[in-house]
């Protein structure tokens, strides 16, 4: 990995590791909705703990394509038409109660959002999704975007010769 893609993979990482929420893209009855989600990331994954009663939930149970950004905090930005972002074209499924990777995500999810998460367990309603990763794209302030391939997240710079191509 170059320098530049060493500094863009920590900024990948960042947002990543940082962001406690993402922008949620799922298409719904009558076309597509956006909304978002506390969420967890491990192993790769986005994992989403989500109302059945909210219309992103039911959407996600009929169809599995998902649209995921993650982005710099407008506070934090230097310039709001350049915020660092990730987006990310996800594959959701269900993860039921009695699945083996059930609980090591809901122990995450409760040490990283706190006992609201308790709460939110007590109630029929809530489902735990999988958002597994396809593709997607780092883009880094004006002019600096890198491909996302999966797995594993690795960086492909994007230039005006790639995008012509």
């Amino acid at each position: 990995m170059q320098q530049d893609d060493s500094q863009a993979f920590q900024q990948l990482d960042r947002l990543l590791q940082l962001s406690n929420t993402l922008q949620l893209a799922t298409q719904g009855e009558t076309g597509p909705e956006a909304s978002y989600s506390p969420f967890v990331f491990s192993g790769g994954n986005l994992y989403i703990f989500v109302s059945q009663l909210a219309s992103h939930t039911r959407n996600l149970m009929r169809s599995p394509a998902a649209g995921v950004m993650l982005i710099e905090d407008e506070a934090s930005s230097r310039n709001i038409f350049a915020r660092n972002r990730i987006t990310l074209q996800c594959h959701a499924s269900e993860i039921a109660g009695d699945d083996k990777e059930y609980e090591p995500v809901m122990r995450l999810y409760r040490e990283r959002h706190g006992p609201t998460v308790d709460l939110l367990r007590t109630l029929p309603d809530f489902r735990l999704f999988r958002l597994i990763p396809r593709q997607g794209r780092l883009v880094l302030g004006f002019g600096r975007a890198f491909t996302l391939e999966m797995p594993g997240f690795k960086l492909q710079p994007i230039t005006a010769a790639t995008e012509a191509g």
